[in-house]
């Protein structure tokens, strides 16, 4: 069977690997994440995520939280929420790869309560899940595989994200192949939000999952939708995220010194704040994390 990824390898570190596979597997990861601007799909937008209100939200941020998730929780507080429900009218929203389900709860929140529906799936069960379906009538959380993504859709999802999730599957194409033909049958309007690690997370976090991206592998995902879609990448942190990251986290946890979030968070969270603002004054060449946002069957163009 032809396998579906962006990757040049299948070893996933999440299952575990002996000395040779872990070698193997960086070396592919470096190889896999090489010229990172060739080849870039015509019609992907790329974009430098900068957040206008940064001192409003900024308290809203977990202090210890990596630079990477920080950018992240902005992305997802910031996006234009009532700009997506005057477009999709109620939000549905399936969540892949979900966890706990906490990110429900967070985008109902950030969203002021616009979500109409909110349903987490996730390979593993969690021990919270019936309690949050109980104090959230609009919430579901289901146990499900990604090879069969395309049946746990529920009719009327019209938002489809995940957070730190495709960087996990095997065939991460093949999940995008069922949301194609999920849209494609339904012709509804759509819209997917994916954050996932940029290249520079390989020396940063090591081994972990499958794969990093670069705007040249987005782009094989960005050619699926092509035709009835418009899609853009942010580029979330950059050089001076990666920086603090590494001083802060990596270095010292290499060296067996410990987390310095948590023996410096006061440092940490001031000197956070410096690098994100830094990072956001300019289009970075090494971002942390992206954002690739995919907008199907639009009436107006709200990312652009």
């Amino acid at each position: 069977m032809t396998r579906k990824t962006t990757s040049i390898h299948h070893l996933n570190a999440d299952r575990g690997l002996n000395t040779l596979q872990k070698v193997l597997c960086f070396s592919l990861n470096w190889i896999n994440n090489l010229f990172p601007y060739a080849h870039v799909d015509r019609g992907l937008e790329i974009r430098n995520f900068v957040c206008e209100d940064l001192d409003t939200h900024w308290p809203q941020l977990h202090v210890k939280s990596s630079p990477g998730r920080r950018l992240s929780d902005l992305f997802w507080m910031t996006l234009p929420w009532q700009a997506i429900k005057a477009e999709l009218g109620a939000i549905h929203v399936l969540d892949t790869g979900c966890g706990s389900g906490n990110y429900g709860l967070r985008l109902a929140d950030w969203s002021h309560d616009l979500l109409a529906s909110y349903t987490g799936i996730d390979v593993y069960a969690q021990d919270n899940w019936a309690e949050l379906e109980r104090q959230h009538a609009n919430f579901r959380l289901l146990q499900r595989n990604v090879y069969d993504f395309l049946q746990s859709i529920p009719d009327g999802t019209n938002f489809l994200m995940s957070q730190s999730a495709v960087e996990h599957f095997d065939q991460d194409l093949l999940y995008f192949e069922q949301i194609k033909d999920y849209v494609c049958t339904c012709k509804n309007n759509v819209i997917q939000v994916h954050l996932f690690p940029a290249r520079a997370c390989l020396t940063l976090y090591g081994l972990h999952g499958v794969r990093q991206y670069t705007p040249r592998t987005v782009s094989q995902i960005s050619r699926l939708f092509k035709g009835f879609s418009y899609t853009v990448l942010f580029g979330l942190g950059g050089q001076a995220c990666n920086r603090l990251h590494y001083k802060f986290v990596t270095k010292p946890m290499r060296r067996g010194i410990g987390d310095l979030r948590d023996l410096r968070p006061q440092e940490y969270d001031r000197r956070s704040l410096t690098a994100v603002v830094q990072d956001m004054q300019c289009p970075p060449k090494s971002p942390t994390f992206y954002a690739l946002v995919i907008h199907s069957n639009w009436q107006k163009k709200i990312f652009l």
